[in-house]
């Protein structure tokens, strides 16, 4: 017989998965509209850097860097709400969800650099510097890690949150559409490019918000039995 898990911890645990699960996507968001340059060339980044608002830069990577944090757990949280009727799809994209979101603090960091390079006397001169740095195989394969996983991630917990009636399917919809989308915004340059990609992170929120609200409130849910929640005990 097992003891049940005292409800303090567990409250502290659905707490902190909730907040991971929209969290993450809500300050990948924030960062995104309030960053400089996205995917420019060193020049251009820099350049951008030199002309933003201080102070909404600063915000821009506080927020990229709180995503670093929040979207992994995001990703354990939602396979492990999705565990107990579809266990291998929520492992799949589990574990995808955390190897495609490590990589987000490189990219987080990256942005970082171009700012402080922004703030050196002759600033410019260091676009040859941050374009080598951020085309070398250390990055670029964080990149493609990063790109491949966390987008194949949101397709499988989509998938396996609506299979264990967690969500409503508009809401896995969303975020299932919200990884297409994102590789679309790659067709587009510039305000396009970013516009797709503001949508398709305000998908993945809109998915997220259910499964959020699974997690903090296990005894709310309708449809779903008793023990299981995150851990085991609805």
């Amino acid at each position: 017989m097992h003891a049940s898990p005292r409800p303090g911890p567990e409250r502290l645990l659905r707490i902190a998965g909730a907040a991971a699960i929209t969290g993450g996507p809500a300050c990948y968001l924030l960062g995104g509209l309030l960053a400089p340059a996205i995917h420019g060339t060193g020049a251009e980044t820099i350049e951008a850097n030199t002309a933003a608002n201080a102070s909404q830069n600063a915000v821009h990577l506080a927020a990229f860097v709180a995503a670093s944090y929040l979207l992994p757990m995001g990703a354990v949280a939602l396979a492990w709400l999705a565990y107990r009727r579809t266990p291998w799809l929520a492992v799949l994209g589990g574990l995808l969800g955390v190897i495609g979101w490590a990589p987000f603090s490189a990219l987080a960091a990256l942005d970082d650099l171009a700012s402080v390079m922004s703030r050196q006397p002759g600033g410019s001169a260091y676009a040859g510097l941050l374009d080598d740095f951020t085309n070398d195989p250390v990055m670029g394969g964080y990149l493609i890690v990063y790109v491949i996983c966390h987008l194949a991630a949101y397709v499988l917990l989509g998938i396996a949150l609506r299979r264990a009636r967690i969500i409503p399917w508009w809401f896995a919809w969303a975020m299932i559409a919200s990884s297409p989308l994102t590789i679309a915004a790659f067709a587009f340059h510039n305000g396009a490019r970013t516009a797709v990609g503001v949508a398709a992170l305000a998908l993945l929120l809109l998915g997220s918000l259910p499964a959020a609200r699974a997690i903090a409130f296990p005894n709310g849910r309708k449809g779903i039995p008793r023990g299981s929640g995150i851990l085991g005990q609805g």
